[in-house]
């Protein structure tokens, strides 16, 4: 849902309390259960350009992040960055590495100035006993992650640029669009960089997508931000290129 870009200033970012209780799998939790957590977490700040963790690094926190965007990316054996995801506030990583050790799949970087909160693994072990509810929850999560996966995959292996690029800028702008009198507004300190990191291709190209879509007056590009100015014609665009189904035999 394309967010108020007004109402959302006018209320700030959320406090501890208010962090916790927006991420899925955190929010049905009891009210007892979710002070243990908010008490346990620990409060950062990063400046856009930080590095939060390493691909390969072990994994023993989970993150919540409450003002600012991320990008978590892996790169290519040539050293090219593919995107796999861009979270903001209200969202939670780190969740299945955590619970077993395990190391980080992605690099995350700081998009924008970032807020975040911090669990340790052992904290929320201990909670898995206490909260059922909560493993559900968790189980929720992943089933999600892995299904936004799945279409990173599809977008990235079966569709032409221009049909990749409409598909992440939807997908942006349902989950950190902001409605204006102009369009939605996408102000996630997404560089032309970025953008072809999400689709898998070079910057060049992503340059002349971008500027193609500004001739025929879908989008107007600015300075690390962009505007839909036509949401109902871009989703046209994506289903006229969306790939045929293949039968299951």
């Amino acid at each position: 849902m394309v967010r108020k870009k007004e109402a959302h200033q006018a209320k700030g970012g959320p406090g501890r309390s208010g962090a916790l209780r927006r991420v899925p799998c955190l929010g049905p939790l009891d009210p007892a259960i979710l002070l243990r957590l908010q008490r346990k977490a620990r409060m950062g700040q990063h400046r856009r350009g930080d590095i939060l963790f390493r691909e390969g690094a072990v994994c023993n926190e989970i993150v919540v992040i409450t003002k600012g965007t991320v990008k978590v990316y892996r790169l290519s054996d040539e050293g090219r960055q593919q995107t796999l995801s861009i979270l903001g506030a209200g969202d939670c990583f780190c969740l299945a590495p955590s619970f077993h050790e395990a190391r980080y799949p992605g690099t995350a970087q700081c998009l924008t100035d970032v807020r975040v909160l911090t669990l340790g693994r052992a904290q929320c072990g201990s909670l898995l006993r206490d909260a059922p509810e909560l493993a559900a929850g968790v189980i929720r999560c992943l089933c999600h992650r892995e299904a936004a996966m799945a279409v990173l995959l599809e977008t990235v292996s079966a569709r032409q640029v221009q049909g990749r690029l409409v598909r992440v800028l939807l997908d942006l702008a349902r989950s950190r669009g902001f409605s204006t009198d102009q369009g939605v507004l996408l102000d996630a300190g997404l560089t032309h960089d970025e953008l072809a990191g999400c689709i898998g291709t070079a910057r060049e190209v992503i340059s002349r997508a971008l500027e193609q879509l500004q001739r025929e007056g879908l989008v107007r590009l600015g300075r690390r931000r962009l505007v839909l100015l036509d949401l109902p014609r871009l989703k046209e665009i994506l289903a006229a290129r969306r790939p045929p189904k293949t039968a299951l035999r």
